[in-house]
């Protein structure tokens, strides 16, 4: 037989013949492909997630670099001073008086924070139009607000705070009455190991983490995410240092919200991720973190290296 053919077997249905190779799956093959369907995407869904918040954690180190670069930039720019908390309230009157408003790249705002005061060398504006009738506002560009704490916009409660008691001090001296106590870049000895500014939990750190809330959006509550969050206290506090939200609230900390990491961004402009613990907070079983501890040390915050008191 010189012609080639292909040899099939065939069974008798309904009185015709199929090829077996033509026949339907049965039940338990499809079973079988929808278990494995099944089994493909539980891999792929919590890669898919880790994928996101590892981009997430990119995007946000990429926030802190540019912000570390515009707070270099803002002292080359002004002789050396690095950029206040928040500028001072000399005059009485509130947001009626202009004396309390001050210039910012996109127009006066009243007592800018430290994100304002750095927009121009940012080259992104916090705010395009800001406010002189309110204390806060919602950020405008989303270079000012972490990616995995996309919610947290309100300048108060943001997402990065700054290293406000040993850089940007805005504390009375003796007999200088009104003055602001002024860092200088060039005083920093230790430029890769001083914390500028970080992922922040705000005041929700001094609690356990049960007892911590979602973040809310204009809020006072110290149980709630971000409350404070604009500013860092450093992990060693006294009784009469200061806090974020004043001498007598709870004290706010660094955020690991990265895979148990803080992002931050340093003196030197590198942007580096720790454990709560690395950047000097001694974290306690349930999870808050106590004004000071056994373990706490201000080494990465001090600016000189050392385990200095706050300021």
């Amino acid at each position: 037989m010189g012609a080639k053919f292909q040899r099939s077997i065939r069974a008798p249905i309904g009185g015709r013949e199929m090829s077996r190779t033509n026949r339907g799956l049965t039940l338990i093959e499809i079973m079988v492909i929808v278990a494995i369907i099944g089994l493909l995407v539980a891999i792929a869904v919590p890669s898919m997630g880790h994928a996101r918040q590892q981009s997430r954690a990119l995007q946000c180190m990429t926030n802190l670099h540019t912000l570390g670069q515009g707070w270099r930039m803002y002292s080359d720019e002004n002789g050396d001073v690095v950029v206040p908390a928040r500028m001072p309230f000399f005059q009485s009157g509130g947001f009626s008086n202009t004396a309390n408003q001050y210039s910012t790249s996109t127009g006066l705002k009243y007592r800018p924070r430290w994100p304002a005061l750095l927009q121009k060398q940012v080259g992104v504006p916090a705010f395009i139009k800001p406010r002189t009738d309110r204390d806060r506002q919602n950020y405008d560009s989303p270079v000012y607000v972490c990616p995995s704490a996309s919610e947290w916009t309100d300048e108060r409660n943001a997402s990065y705070g700054y290293n406000y008691q040993f850089l940007g001090s805005q504390r009375k001296e003796k007999g200088q009455d009104g003055s602001r106590k002024m860092t200088m870049l060039s005083k920093i000895k230790k430029s890769a190991g001083t914390l500028v500014i970080a992922d922040s939990m705000g005041s929700a750190a001094a609690f356990p983490t049960r007892e911590r809330l979602p973040y809310e959006n204009a809020t006072r509550d110290e149980h709630r995410r971000g409350n404070y969050g604009w500013l860092i206290d450093p992990p060693k506090l006294e009784a009469k240092s200061s806090r974020a939200g004043g001498p007598r609230s709870k004290r706010s900390a660094a955020d690991a919200r990265h895979h148990d990491k803080v992002n931050a961004v340093f003196v030197d402009g590198h942007a580096q991720a720790y454990s709560l613990r690395d950047l000097g907070y001694d974290v306690q079983s349930d999870g808050h973190i106590p004004d000071t501890g056994r373990n706490a040390t201000n080494k990465m915050f001090s600016g000189s290296g050392e385990d200095e008191r706050p300021p």
